[in-house]
C-alpha cells in the first residue's frame, strides 16, 4: 500500500460511517406505511432484504476488491448506494422500495463495509485492532447520528426529503474517501495465494456458531430497545432515549476494543463479552424500573459493539492475512443469521407469551453459549498461519 496508514483509516471510516446509516431504516416505517399504503410486516421486509443483500456482499466482496483500485471502489461503492437512496426516496411502490433500499443500498453497503475493514487491516499491520476497531464503531456510530440528525427533518422534508438528504451524504462522504485512497493500490493481492490456501473447516464451523451466538443478544436487544423500555413501564420519552443510549453504547463498544485488543489476546474477548452480554439480559430480565432496563439494554449494546469490532481481528489471527477475507465472508453469514433470526424470534415470541422474558432468557443461554464453545475450542486449534499467533 502507497498510501499512508493514517490516510487509509480515516477514509475507511469515512466511508463506514455513512454507509452505517441504513440500520436507522426505522425512522422511515410509518412515514413508508402511509404513502404506500401496505401493513408492517411488508415494510418490514425492505430492511430484511437490506440484511441479507449485505451479508451477501461481504460474503463475496473479497473476489471483488483486487480487481479495482480503492478510490475507484469506493467511488462507485458510493455512486451505487446513493442510486439505491434515491431510487427508494421516489419509490411508489413496494417492490421499488425493495430493489432501491434492500438491494442497492444494502448490497453496495456490505461492499463497503467488508472493503473498509479489509483495507483498514492490511494498511494498519502494526495497529489492526486499532484500525478495524474503528471501522466497526464508525459504522455503529453513523446509525446512531443518522437516527439523531434525520428524525427532525421528517416532520419538514418528508421520507422523500431525508432520503435524498442521506444519499447525497452518503455520496459526498464516498468521494471524499476516495480521493484519500488515490495513491492506495487494491488489496488482496495475495489472491493466487488465497485462492490456494486451505480453511480449516473446524475451525470456521467453531468462529461461525460463537460469532452467531453472540451476536444474537445485541441484534435482539437494538431491534426491540424501545419496545423492551415500553414493556418495563417506561414513557415514550425514555424509549426514544433507550435507542439513542443503545446505539452510542454500541459504538462505544466498538471503540473500547480498538483502543485496547492490540494489547491482549482476542480470545479473552471471545469468552468475556457474551459473559457481559448475558449480564445485560439478566439485568433486563429482573429490573423492575425502566432506568434500571435503560442500563441494561445499554450494557447488551455496549458488549455487541465490541464484539462485531474483536472478530475480525480474530479471524486475521487465526486464518492469517490471506485467508482473512473468505473466512471472515463466511464467517459474517451468522451475523446475517441472526439478524433475521434474533428480533423477529423476540417479536415472535412475545406475542406468543406477552413478555420478552422468554426471549431473553433464550438470548442469554445463547450469549452462555457462545463463551463456552470459545473457551473449549480456542485452546485446541492451531493457528494457520505464521502471520499472527494471538488468538490462542
Amino acid at each position: 500500500m502507497s498510501a499512508s496508514p493514517g490516510r487509509a483509516l480515516v477514509a475507511c471510516s469515512l466511508l463506514s460511517g455513512a454507509l452505517g446509516s441504513i440500520h436507522a431504516y426505522s425512522l422511515f416505517i410509518d412515514h413508508v406505511e402511509v404513502a404506500l399504503g401496505v401493513g408492517r410486516a411488508a415494510v418490514s421486509s425492505v430492511y430484511s432484504v437490506a440484511l441479507v443483500a449485505l451479508t451477501a456482499a461481504v460474503l463475496g466482496g473479497h473476489r471483488v476488491f483486487p480487481r479495482l483500485r480503492p478510490s475507484l471502489l469506493v467511488a462507485v461503492i458510493s455512486v451505487g448506494a446513493t442510486t439505491g437512496l434515491w431510487l427508494a426516496a421516489f419509490a411508489g411502490s413496494l417492490p421499488v422500495l425493495i430493489v432501491g433500499y434492500g438491494l442497492l443500498f444494502g448490497g453496495f453497503n456490505g461492499l463497503g463495509y467488508a472493503f473498509a475493514l479489509q483495507l483498514a487491516g492490511e494498511t494498519n499491520p502494526e495497529r489492526r485492532g486499532l484500525a478495524m476497531g474503528a471501522v466497526t464503531s464508525a459504522y455503529a456510530l453513523g446509525a446512531t447520528v443518522a437516527s439523531l440528525a434525520l428524525s427532525p427533518l421528517l416532520t419538514r422534508v418528508g421520507a422523500t426529503g431525508v432520503l435524498m438528504s442521506l444519499g447525497a451524504t452518503v455520496l459526498a462522504a464516498g468521494l471524499v474517501a476516495a480521493g484519500l485512497l488515490t495513491k492506495s493500490s487494491a488489496p488482496g493481492q495475495s489472491g493466487a495465494a488465497d485462492r490456494e490456501s486451505t480453511i480449516d473447516r473446524a475451525k470456521l464451523i467453531w468462529f461461525w456458531l460463537a460469532y452467531g451466538l453472540a451476536v444474537i443478544a445485541g441484534l435482539m436487544a437494538l431491534g426491540h430497545a424501545a419496545a423492551l423500555i415500553d414493556h418495563a413501564g417506561g414513557s415514550s420519552a425514555q424509549s426514544s432515549l433507550a435507542v439513542t443510549v443503545a446505539g452510542i453504547a454500541n459504538a462505544i463498544g466498538g471503540a473500547v476494543v480498538a483502543l485496547a485488543v492490540d494489547r491482549t489476546r482476542p480470545r479473552w474477548w471471545l469468552v468475556g463479552l457474551p459473559l457481559a452480554s448475558a449480564a445485560g439480559l439478566v439485568g433486563l430480565i429482573i429490573a423492575t424500573t425502566p432506568a434500571g432496563a435503560i442500563v441494561a439494554v445499554a450494557t447488551v449494546a455496549l458488549g455487541y459493539g465490541a464484539v462485531i469490532a474483536v472478530y475480525p481481528v480474530a479471524v486475521v489471527d487465526a486464518f492469517g492475512e490471506s485467508g482473512y477475507p473468505r473466512a471472515y465472508g463466511r464467517i459474517f453469514t451468522a451475523w446475517g443469521a441472526a439478524g433475521l433470526v434474533g428480533p423477529v424470534g423476540a417479536g415472535a415470541i412475545f406475542d406468543a407469551w406477552g413478555s420478552y422474558t422468554p426471549a431473553l432468557a433464550v438470548a442469554c443461554a445463547a450469549a452462555l453459549l457462545s463463551a463456552s464453545v470459545t473457551l473449549r475450542r480456542t485452546g485446541r486449534l492451531a493457528v494457520v498461519s505464521p502471520e499472527s499467533s494471538r488468538l490462542v
